[in-house]
């Protein structure tokens, strides 16, 4: 299998929301101890769950060229792949994994759909909350502290249930993955003495 996690190279946007792909990855790469080699156009770890081989890539390019750098790495690495980016339409604490669906307005899935011409593949949606305003400005700004807080706990979840789906299959990765929800409750639900 193979995993891409979406995002914009470069310090700057290092920790900034649109980037839950990569956190995600890095995240992911962490307990194997391996670090992510540089190749023309992406980056990439090779990891083993049980006796299945996983590659974590991080393409290295803007989030709406990611339709052709991950056609051109599935002509190198031929497999099943999964698409994990953020999405402003989920609130921050929540995660969704589906088999196909729109680009619900995300350019990176957006330009994968438009350069494999179908919308059939599986792709892990990480909540970050809506914006108030401007969108762009929102997505490129960086977590919080809170924020990440949550993020982090969340994506720790999201790991568990891919490799669930890695083991097992898609329908109990889903049904795990989807019922997670990490939101912080209201005051209203919870009210101050």
């Amino acid at each position: 299998m193979i995993i891409f996690g979406l995002g914009n190279p470069g310090l700057k946007y290092r920790s900034t929301k649109h980037n839950a792909g990569y956190i995600f990855l890095d995240r992911f790469a962490k307990p194997f101890k391996k670090r992510f080699r540089t190749k023309q156009g992406y980056k990439i770890v090779k990891i083993k769950i049980t006796k299945n081989v996983v590659y974590l890539i991080k393409p290295q390019c803007w989030m709406n060229q990611s339709g052709n750098a991950v056609s051109e790495i599935l002509q190198e690495i031929d497999g099943d792949f999964l698409v994990v980016v953020d999405d402003v339409n989920l609130p921050l604490g929540k995660i969704r994994l589906k088999s196909r669906g729109s680009d619900g307005g995300h350019l990176g899935l957006r330009s994968i759909i438009e350069a494999r011409g179908n919308s059939n593949f599986l792709r892990l949606r990480i909540g970050i909350g809506c914006p108030i305003n401007d969108v762009a400005d929102y997505v490129l700004s960086p977590f919080k502290r809170r924020e990440k807080k949550i993020l982090m706990s969340v994506i720790e979840k999201g790991i568990k249930g891919i490799e669930v789906l890695v083991k097992d299959n898609f329908t109990k990765a889903q049904n795990y993955i989807n019922a997670i929800d990490l939101m912080v409750k209201s005051e209203a639900r919870n009210p101050k003495p």
